[in-house]
């Protein structure tokens, strides 16, 4: 079959479709055309405003006084790096008289660029300004280690000197203060500043006033045999310092009548041989350490001897030595009862006695043979109650019956003393001084334990005048020179601070 005239027809008719559907294109109205046009213009496809790629800082934002409007991070650290460089100068530091210029370069001070844009972060990409202060970096360590040597240097040491009157026996020790910068306050003052960048002014420093000194072992000595040089007759001191264990000796060695210093020793010798007291005991012990009473002491230590009686008291009496010589306590002892002369006679009792005077070391005192001390033997004595009260030492190695609560209980005592001239008249009111007093015609004692705010000691002093036509010396007498040798020692530990006191005006 033929099939071309088909195929012919058949092209033919698309070309006359195709030719119809072209001139009804061209034959379309113009005003059509044109309101077609207009349609597409009025309704345009809605377009999104996008962000910028980097974020800038909102318009008017500052960093330490210089504009960041419209920069980047990276564009506002380097317009800070430079601009704000002049604010880094040198650091002046005064104290009274004395003045430090610190280099920067010396403590790396620069622009702590990282903490002042991160507190200008809140205007990155927005339109809310911000305005951050400047804000400085530096080595702590550096500026400390410049800050150091600047209080050394700004330091002044206290002096301290001996304060006497007209009667040569008044002595004190006084001082005034040094002066020196808290170290650790100004470091934290100086960083203040140094952070906020505020140095272009001097940086004041307060020079405070240093602790008070306290005198050497040495310098007391020297003032101590100064004074019982100058006494008219024996002072004997023994100082024993609580924390140290150092000491001072002036005389301490020689012999003195013990008079009512022993009662100490007569307490130890109760609270060593009872395990507890009856009432009457308890009144007793009071009696003895509080009024001084004789009457008191004997019936503890016939108690101690177990008894009552003056006999016993007696034994009591030379048991208590024997006690205090196995202690290591070398001419310390009581070998008759208070107050038993007339029971001597009367009954023609035999005692024991020491040896005859002089006894012991240089310079010799009157003491008599049964009642004697030194004062290093009664510091000694003071020392190791204070250490049992503490739970150590040699009494309670020695006596069951001795607890640090019952050694405590001693010194408890011994501070209500009533006595509050000699030592104590040397002492500031409402210092606690355990302690126990004596004296006698031409002998006054007095030996305890103060509790300073500058330190604990153990004193023990001793005072010998030789009665000449006297029948007795007044209290004022030898009371006032233990009084004087405690307030040496006193201000020793704690000196009088002159810058304080009123003009004119002696301590």
């Amino acid at each position: 079959m033929n099939l071309r005239p088909r195929l012919v027809a058949i092209a033919l008719l698309c070309v006359a479709v195709l030719a119809g559907c072209s001139s009804a294109s061209r034959s379309l109205p113009a005003d059509a055309v044109v309101a077609s046009a207009s349609t597409v213009e009025r309704t345009p496809p809605a377009l999104a405003v996008l962000p910028p790629l980097v974020p800038v800082y909102a318009p008017s934002s500052k960093v330490a006084g210089v504009s960041i409007s419209g920069l980047t991070p990276v564009e506002a650290e380097t317009v800070l790096s430079a601009a704000l460089a002049e604010h880094i100068m040198p650091l002046q530091l005064v104290a009274d008289e004395y003045s430090q210029t610190i280099d920067p370069t010396t403590i790396a001070v620069r622009p702590d660029l990282s903490a002042m844009l991160a507190a200008a972060a809140p205007a990155l990409g927005s339109d809310m300004p911000v305005s951050v202060p400047l804000q400085l970096a530096f080595d702590q360590a550096a500026l400390r280690e410049q800050m150091a040597a600047f209080a050394v240097a700004s330091a002044t040491a206290p002096t301290l000197t001996v304060l006497s009157s007209t009667d040569v026996l008044s002595r004190s020790f006084a001082y005034v203060p040094g002066r020196k910068i808290n170290l650790d306050r100004s470091f934290e003052i100086v960083s203040s500043f140094l952070r906020r960048g505020q140095t272009a002014d001097p940086i004041f420093l307060t020079r405070w006033p240093t602790d008070p000194p306290r005198a050497s072992f040495a310098q007391l000595a020297e003032q101590l045999e100064a004074m019982a040089a100058a006494w008219d007759g024996v002072i004997g001191v023994y100082l024993y310092d609580l924390a140290t264990g150092a000491e001072v000796a002036v005389n301490a060695h020689s012999v003195f009548a013990g008079a009512s210093t022993i009662k100490t020793a007569i307490m130890l010798y109760g609270y060593a041989k009872l395990a507890e007291f009856s009432e009457r005991q308890k009144e007793n012990m009071r009696a003895m350490i509080i009024e001084s009473d004789n009457l008191a002491a004997n019936d503890i230590l016939a108690a101690g001897a177990g008894g009552t009686n003056t006999e016993t008291a007696f034994r009591g009496a030379e048991e208590m030595s024997d006690m205090l010589a196995d202690l290591g306590l070398e001419h310390l002892y009581l070998y008759i009862p208070f107050e038993s002369l007339d029971y001597i006679k009367l009954y023609n009792v035999k005692f024991r006695c020491g040896p005859k005077d002089p006894v012991g070391e240089p310079p010799y005192t009157e003491t008599g043979c049964a009642l004697r001390a030194t004062p290093y033997a009664m510091g000694q004595l003071y020392r190791m109650i204070d250490e049992c009260a503490r739970g150590e030492g040699t009494l309670l190695e020695r006596f069951e019956l001795l607890t640090p609560n019952r050694c405590q209980e001693m010194l408890d005592l011994l501070s209500e003393n009533a006595d509050d001239t000699r030592m104590v008249g040397g002492i500031p009111a409402g210092v606690r001084v355990e302690h126990k007093s004596g004296w006698i015609e031409h002998t006054q004692a007095d030996a305890g334990i103060v509790r300073s705010t500058g330190g604990d000691y153990v004193l023990a002093i001793y005072v010998y005048k030789p009665l000449g036509d006297q029948w007795a010396w007044p209290d004022e007498v030898l009371g006032g020179a233990i009084a004087d040798v405690s307030r040496l020692v006193y201000t020793a530990y704690n000196p009088i601070r002159l810058d304080t006191l009123p003009v004119g005006e002696m301590p």
